[in-house]
């Protein structure tokens, strides 16, 4: 474990988040804003006949009332598909999707008006099953049928493989739909900057595309909009695409005031996004030496009502159903279906918890059938550090399972037992590999833009578009200039999710942020030192060469001599300032949404199932993270162990269930997570040993440790019960049928 876990600064911003100061975007209260309310459907399949907004307009105190012929540009909007309306018009397709908003002098009219718009509904049939969406003659939740995308991927000789194997195991597992349960829900504020254009405050990954769909929306040329997307009050994923923001826009727009909308925790369980709900079958097979030999997956999952991010989860999916195994023959199917299900999209995990969970359980009950140790099977079934990627793709070598498997298999925890019984309790440890993909596929947005510049007060300043999740982006950011620019921690100033004063770096999405920033101030840093040694020397008089930066300023042999306020000031408008334009790395092969770099992790996992109850708790974790050089260690241990949390919940107690299209749950009294009373012992082990010549530096560590929880704990659970796990949450009544058949 890293000694300097115990010997961290605090986070840089640590006393303004838990002062409230400034606050999150919807925290943003001036003076004359009007409040805005948004009219959700009650059906979860219908087609709109009509839309009366009279009454609400005539209602005292109300500024605007909008619907979708208001919107004066483009009316839709998405990521790889643009199939989300900002207001519907045609049919809604989810319970909750907006068709109207208003905007009020308080919100008790606001609401007050949503209630005398009248929305005449035509029901269409429910879509409300993911196997049966894709059936001929399914009702269509979009023109074009319900199959929104789909995958296949074939190498080696399947027959040939089957052959080989003396070993099989085939099932059918179910993941289950997730909610972010973040603490500020969906909301923000939207204010006139006085020049003719728009400021928007509301939390998101990317203030860039944002700025964009909203200039698109309202027919502004961009640089009219300006959107300020940071802190965020949690996200986890969900608050990576757009949700109300444009209907804000279009409220502030319409009516030419300032426009606070949030959602209330039911509408934010309506309206937001969920972990896509997966069916995951898999046939494993190894010889009698247990050498992997062939692997068949069939994935189905469910985007519900649009599009989001679910083909990129899908592909992710498939990408992350192998692990890091080598075997003789794959074959990957994978389907994606729309439904009237709410709205799927991204989830920290993305796409690859869902079958690393299966995927871990395969590999463990082929370890039982071998009669080998769970880690001395995977061991020998581990692709080599410089083979080919999951999908046969080229990828950065990496060692990294290897080293993170070896770590935990001498660990205490698996060296001593692995199952036994104290009174109504048995106990159970479990072990898990995983590889995560870091930042996006071939074709993604792998590059990134940042500006260092100095400051009028002389602050090093770092202007990033990366917004500010919880992730100790701040305190990130400054470790990397301590060590890439030779500046002091407090010299520097991050300036970041602004697209008024930051170029667009791109989102702040699948765990890129660090590793973009490592490498841009690693490329150009010691060029960045020498302009102000340069700089310096000028002024002073002195020689370039017997200079260096440091805290504070720039130092000779002496001691410092030259602050850099003063050099600051001495320069005036010419202060250095220098645009860093990061290409990404992308695979060499032409495989669509391959990934060219991955971390790895493994862990160990204790957990207690209470035989009378069927409860599971989780009692202790042992995580082993392969990530390479830590930039910020308490930066690194919040992102796992929050991860690890979010993974418990998934094994144990999380389930957004639906009926009839609705949500059972709408609120945090009926949708229960893991909470600090429920956090097990943990210890975080970082490995940051990378292969010689490695060009990439440290992987991200927002996701996976999500990852690897999931399928550690749920095979901790089928050691302790010997019970097969098909199914999360690994409800009390499976626990207790188990028992009950096999006692």
């Amino acid at each position: 474990m890293l000694d300097k876990f115990d010997r961290h600064p605090p986070r840089p911003d640590a006393l303004a988040k838990l002062g409230g100061n400034p606050g999150y975007p919807s925290d943003r209260l001036r003076p004359g804003q009007l409040h805005g309310a948004i009219l959700g459907s009650a059906h979860p399949h219908a087609r709109i006949v009509s839309i009366d907004v009279q009454a609400a307009l005539a209602l005292p105190g109300v500024h605007a009332v909008v619907t979708h012929a208001d919107i004066p540009g483009e009316a839709r909007y998405g990521l790889r598909k643009l199939d989300r309306p900002v207001l519907c018009d045609d049919k809604v397709r989810c319970v909750g999707d907006p068709v109207a908003a208003v905007a009020a002098e308080t919100l008790q009219l606001a609401e007050q008006a949503t209630a005398l718009i009248r929305v005449v509904y035509a029901p269409l049939p429910l879509v409300d099953d993911m196997a049966a969406a894709l059936l001929a003659g399914s009702t269509a939740v979009h023109d074009g049928g319900n199959l929104l995308h789909a995958t296949a991927h074939r190498r080696g000789d399947a027959d040939a493989a089957r052959q080989a194997c003396v070993h099989m195991v085939e099932a059918e597992y179910q993941s289950p739909r997730q909610m972010h349960a973040y603490l500020e829900t969906e909301g923000g504020v939207v204010e006139p900057d006085g020049l003719g254009g728009w400021v928007v405050h509301f939390g998101c990954h990317n203030p860039e595309r944002d700025r964009q769909v909203i200039a698109a929306m309202l027919a502004l040329p961009p640089e009219r909009v300006r959107v300020v997307g940071t802190p965020v009050g949690g996200s986890y994923g969900g608050k990576d695409e757009l949700t109300i923001q444009p209907i804000a826009a279009l409220l502030a727009w319409k009516a030419s005031r300032a426009v606070r909308l949030q959602l209330r925790r039911p509408q934010s369980v309506d309206l937001g996004v969920k972990r896509h709900s997966m069916r995951i079958r898999m046939r494993t097979g190894c010889d009698a030496q247990g050498l992997l030999r062939l692997h068949e997956v069939d994935i189905l999952a469910d985007t519900g009502a649009y599009a989001t991010h679910g083909p990129e989860v899908l592909d992710a999916a498939q990408e992350h159903a192998v692990g890091p195994y080598r075997y003789d023959a794959v074959a990957i199917d994978g389907r994606l279906a729309y439904t009237n299900n709410g709205i799927a999209g991204a989830f920290r995990g993305f796409g690859a918890v869902q079958v690393q969970f299966a995927l871990e359980q395969q590999v463990d009950r082929l370890a039982q059938a071998v009669g080998m140790d769970a880690a001395a099977f995977r061991r020998i079934n581990l692709e080599a550090p410089d083979g080919p990627g999951p999908l046969g793709q080229v990828v950065v070598p990496s060692n990294g399972p290897s080293l993170a498997l070896e770590a935990v298999a001498r660990h205490p925890m698996w060296q001593g037992p692995r199952t036994w019984t104290e009174g109504r309790l048995r106990r159970g440890v479990g072990l898990a590999l995983v590889h995560r993909s870091d930042g996006f596929g071939r074709g993604g947005p792998n590059g990134t833009r940042l500006v260092v510049a100095l400051g009028e007060d002389g602050a090093v300043e770092l202007r990033t578009g990366f917004t500010e999740l919880g992730q100790n982006l701040v305190g990130s950011m400054r470790a990397l200039a301590v060590r890439c620019l030779g500046c002091g921690g407090d010299d520097v100033r991050a300036v970041i999710g602004d697209s008024g004063l930051a170029p667009d770096s791109g989102p702040v999405a699948a765990s890129r942020a660090t590793t973009l920033i490592w490498r841009a101030l690693t490329t150009e840093g010691p060029a960045w030192q020498e302009r102000l040694c340069a700089m310096g020397a000028s002024m002073l008089g002195a020689d370039a060469g017997s200079l260096r930066t440091g805290a504070g300023g720039l130092w000779n042999a002496e001691g410092r001599c030259l602050s850099y306020a003063a050099l600051a000031a001495s320069l005036g408008d010419a202060r250095p300032q220098c645009l860093i334009e990061l290409h990404g790395e992308e695979t060499p092969s032409d495989i669509e949404a391959a990934h060219f770099v991955f971390g790895a992790c493994a862990a160990l996992a204790q957990v207690a199932v209470d035989t009378w109850t069927g409860a599971v708790r989780v009692e202790r974790l042992v995580i082993a993270a392969a990530l390479g050089p830590v930039v910020s260690p308490m930066g690194l241990l919040g992102q796992i162990e929050g991860g690890a949390l979010i993974g418990q919940g998934m094994v144990t107690i999380e389930s957004l269930a639906m009926q009839a299209g609705r949500y059972l749950a709408r609120n945090l009294d009926g949708y229960l997570i893991p909470t600090l009373a429920d956090m097990p012992q943990m210890e975080v082990m970082a490995i940051e040993d990378l292969p010689e010549g490695d060009v990439v530096g440290p992987r991200g560590a927002g996701e996976i440790g999500v990852n690897i929880a999931v399928p550690a704990i749920a095979n901790a659970v089928g050691v302790a019960l010997g019970m097969h796990v098909k199914a999360l949450p690994v409800a009390a009544d499976t626990v207790l049928d188990f028992l009950e058949q096999s006692s």
